[in-house]
């Protein structure tokens, strides 16, 4: 899978709605043997990164592990108690289904599409 770049935060930012919820992840046969609070999770760093990415020297799309904001949007989307261990280990889940790829602190998300 590829990163979200600087190209596709620009162009997904014009999603209408209050969050961006990639259809794919919820619809496809792919997916499905990702937790529904993991997918969630996804969500909500997808939705923290269009708001304030930060770019590798390859224009690639990034967000600290520990973005505050990552625990709040989950909290709106899942509407449950979220808190930084959680998160943690959603982002461990997230990176053994090969829907993140972490760097140190940076989390990388993979593009969501539907291969079927």
């Amino acid at each position: 899978m590829i990163c979200y770049s600087k190209e596709d935060i620009e162009e997904l930012r014009n999603h209408e709605g209050k969050y961006y919820i990639p259809d794919a992840l919820f619809d496809t046969m792919q997916y499905k043997l990702v937790r529904l609070e993991v997918k969630w999770a996804y969500v909500a760093c997808l939705n923290v990164l269009l708001k304030s990415p930060t770019y590798d020297k390859d224009l690639r799309a990034s967000l600290k592990d520990d973005h505050p904001e990552i625990v709040q949007v989950l909290k709106d989307l899942a509407n449950k108690k979220v808190d930084k261990e959680k998160i943690e280990g959603y982002l461990h889940e997230l990176e053994e289904q090969g829907l993140i790829e972490r760097v140190g602190r940076d989390v990388y998300l993979k593009k969501i599409s539907c291969i079927f």
